[in-house]
């Protein structure tokens, strides 16, 4: 088996997957023992940790985690505003204190829903009730954020990329900020720290 073939990766890829799709690999004991020795080998160069992704949100404000899926990853309105909340402030948020970024929230959520065109109250309903002190609608927000992470992202870079934190503390999103690219014209103009 030490002889090389020069055929195009695409070629390759391709029958691999039909060898794979008809077992015709998996039963075959060499061919085993190779898949094994390469993955150990690939398990120890990537230390067995899914790489970081970018945060990649769109001229649309769609968001997009490219490394992992081309799929946007679908928010309503309230959890992606929170989310790009959190994405722009770096050093995080106490939740206790949410009450004083009342101004910035509802300018994301403006420009998170401002294709539909949402009545100005509504928008300062939903939002006063997520910051109302002793209110409990953060917490569900950002199980919502979570859960929604989790089925785009490996588990391992969940809490990475979610909003974590200590109650009573500051919440915020570990991901380094070097992964947000940010499209989004007037998202660009908004910077909070």
């Amino acid at each position: 088996m030490n002889e090389k073939v020069n055929i195009s990766y695409y070629t390759a890829k391709k029958m691999l997957m039909e060898l794979l799709a008809n077992d015709y690999l998996l039963k075959d004991e060499e061919v085993k023992k190779l898949l094994k020795k390469m993955a150990s080998k690939n398990d120890e160069k990537n230390g067995c940790l899914p790489q970081s992704t970018p945060i990649i949100i769109d001229t649309q404000c769609r968001l997009f985690f490219p490394m992992y899926s081309d799929k946007e990853v679908k928010m309503s309105y309230l959890p992606k505003t929170v989310y790009i909340f959190f994405l722009l402030h770096h050093s995080g948020v106490e939740f206790k204190n949410l009450d004083n970024y009342l101004k910035e929230l509802y300018q994301i959520y403006q420009i998170v829903s401002e294709e539909k065109n949402i009545e100005a109250g509504k928008i300062k309903k939903s939002l006063n009730n997520l910051v109302e002190p002793g209110n409990n609608r953060i917490y569900e927000i950002c199980s919502v954020i979570r859960k929604t992470l989790s089925e785009i992202l490996p588990a391992e870079l969940v809490t990475q990329y979610a909003i974590t934190g200590k109650w009573g503390g500051l919440h915020r999103i570990k991901a380094k900020r070097s992964l947000l690219e940010i499209r989004h014209e007037k998202l660009k103009q908004i910077t909070f720290e």
